[in-house]
């Protein structure tokens, strides 16, 4: 397999029998990336490919609010990654404390929303206080 961002190879890995895999992406600097993974058969041809946003954090930050998280069990936060199982609806209820609210993400973010029913995993959106 051979994995991306914004275009450019960055790495590759091979699949192990299971069908896992997992690679390390050197030298990345903070930013948001769009990241490419594509599967590669014996002859070097794309098999299957998967897109999504991706998001380097600020190592310092992340240990930061890491610390502050810890402290206080509270980390407010003006962006957020989307992780797998998310909901507009679950993010407005631990971002604003209900879930209705989730149309406050939904407008913040309607360039990156085509459905309010299907965010993915990847996907960086703005917190509106």
């Amino acid at each position: 397999m051979r994995v991306y961002l914004d275009d450019r190879p960055i790495t590759v890995s091979r699949i192990a029998q299971d069908g896992r895999w997992r690679t390390e992406l050197p030298s990345v600097d903070t930013g948001v990336y769009q990241l490419r993974v594509d599967e590669l058969d014996d002859d070097g041809n794309v098999r299957s490919r998967i897109e999504t946003p991706f998001k380097r954090e600020e190592p310092e930050l992340v240990t930061e609010l890491q610390a502050e998280q810890s402290q206080t069990g509270v980390v407010e936060q003006d962006v957020m990654t989307v992780q797998p199982g998310a909901t507009l609806w679950a993010i407005a209820r631990e971002r604003y404390g209900e879930g209705t609210l989730f149309v406050k993400v939904f407008e913040a973010n309607k360039d990156r929303i085509r459905d309010p029913n299907l965010i993915y995993p990847g996907q960086v959106f703005d917190l509106p206080n």
